[in-house]
């Protein structure tokens, strides 16, 4: 165990990603002009704090738990695909294999080679960060997480239910074991409705994939820590319904409710906790096709038309 100094906030913490191909997004310096107008803007405020984590964390940025609570200090915002952001669980996990199936996307997780992190270390953060809402729904979470053996089986009139139900909107869904040691997420699940939503399709986040190793996210990460808290409190107080801000692949932003739901399933001795969130609205599949259509068009340009007739 190590003692570091982190810096909160600070842009020139980045985590390290391969190289991409030549549509994913690389971020530029600030431009002069672009400088000037930030100064008129009141700057966040960096928080400068010493921490005792593990020696192996990547970075000292991603911290993921036996109890597999993700934490970033950081928005991850190099190598996007478009002006979508990163998926926080393809950080920590790998994609060891993906499939199509019908309408979905599977893709199996694998946990990258990160020394976990000790819970208590997440509850120093958010205390530093004064972020006592978020300090009190990991308490919560973990309460829930300690009792997860009661908890009951859903019924197949369940299981159904919500399968029907995500089956009608753009839906996403992680696939988790929960042990009493460790609880790990096995698999990630979409439909293609949920790459209308990013205004993306298959091909363009299979080549994405291919180049950085992580997948995209359709919620809006401009700051990492209050997504997270979002989305945690959401989670830990078992909300069936909460709104939240998304942002396609054009940059567009725009609230959506999410519909949350869970399913439990004991296989072979082990529980299996499916997590749905179900973004209630429609999606536009031809945004995703322009979208496709520009990204070829600036790879492989069609040649200038031949002027030989009118020289002649």
């Amino acid at each position: 165990m190590n003692s570091f100094k982190m810096e909160i906030n600070n842009p020139s913490t980045k985590i390290a990603l391969p190289a991409l191909n030549q549509y994913i997004k690389k971020k530029k310096q600030n431009t002069k002009i672009k400088q000037q107008s930030s100064n008129s803007i009141l700057q966040p405020k960096e928080f400068k704090t010493s921490f005792i984590i593990p020696r192996n964390i990547n970075q000292n940025q991603y911290f993921r738990t036996k109890e597999n609570v993700q934490f970033a200090l950081t928005t991850f915002s190099d190598n996007t695909l478009g002006e979508l952001g990163i998926n926080i669980f393809s950080i920590g996990y790998c994609v060891s294999h993906s499939e199509i199936q019908q309408q979905k996307m599977e893709y199996h997780f694998q946990a990258r080679d990160f020394e976990l992190a000790d819970i208590s270390t997440i509850f120093q953060m958010l205390r530093l960060l004064n972020m006592e809402k978020a300090h009190t729904n990991l308490s919560k979470y973990l309460q829930r997480y300690e009792q997860i053996s009661q908890i009951p089986c859903s019924t197949q009139l369940e299981i159904s239910q919500i399968e029907q139900l995500a089956s009608k909107y753009p839906y996403e869904c992680y696939t988790f074991r929960h042990e009493r040691n460790e609880s790990v997420i096995l698999k990630y699940t979409h439909n293609i409705k949920f790459l209308h939503l990013m205004g993306i399709t298959i091909d363009m986040l299979e080549e994405y994939l291919r180049e950085t190793k992580t997948l995209p996210c359709a919620i809006r990460v401009d700051n990492y820590l209050e997504v997270w808290h979002q989305v945690f409190e959401a989670v830990s107080n078992d909300q069936q319904i909460f709104e939240i801000e998304v942002q396609n692949f054009n940059g567009k932003r725009f609230y959506i409710k999410i519909k949350q739901a869970q399913i439990f399933v004991e296989k072979d001795g082990k529980l299996y906790g499916y997590l749905y969130w179900i973004y209630l609205t429609d999606t536009n599949q031809n945004l995703a096709i322009q979208n496709y259509e520009t990204v070829l068009e600036k790879l492989y340009p069609k040649p200038k038309e031949c002027l030989y007739r009118q020289i002649k």
